[in-house]
């Protein structure tokens, strides 16, 4: 469970790093109209808080949250998708596509260690027992007796 949970954040990671440093790399570029810019800023700010919903659901799947584990599990496919595209899109460019293959790997190892273990199935699905009540007296439930300081 460990691992996964590292493994979500990794791909959070990658996917905020991939998005922070392509908006760097393009805003620099001097032939962008703004109105290309603004729709640029617009659908990258959408992906980059994909990217940090993912790395906060790594801590929250670390931490046994049943709801995340399977938000995780929902959103992880998506985020193979992103990182594949990403690569795909680097690489033809010319360049190496290190994040999109973070983003992908990370994805996809993540996927596979959150749900092919069933040590790590039964951790996220089994019922948990709500701790026993305190015994407690009669005399202990209304408090001290009177005049008692």
């Amino acid at each position: 469970m460990e691992i996964g949970a590292s493994l979500v954040a990794i791909a959070g990671l990658f996917a905020t790093g991939q998005v922070a440093y392509g908006v760097l790399m393009n805003l620099q570029q001097d032939d962008w109209s703004s109105g290309a810019r603004a729709v640029f800023l617009v659908l990258n700010s959408i992906v980059l808080i994909f990217g940090i919903f993912i790395l906060v659901l790594g801590r929250l799947v670390r931490r046994g949250k049943m709801w995340a584990w399977i938000t995780s599990l929902v959103l992880l496919p998506f985020a193979a998708l992103f990182g594949a595209i990403m690569m795909l899109i680097v690489a033809v460019a010319g360049s190496i596509p290190v994040a999109g293959t973070g983003v992908l790997v990370a994805s996809i190892a993540a996927i596979v260690t959150l749900t092919a273990p069933r040590s790590a199935r039964d951790h996220f699905t089994r019922r948990r027992v709500p701790p026993a009540p305190l015994h407690v007296s009669p005399m202990q439930a209304y408090g001290p007796p009177p005049g008692h300081r």
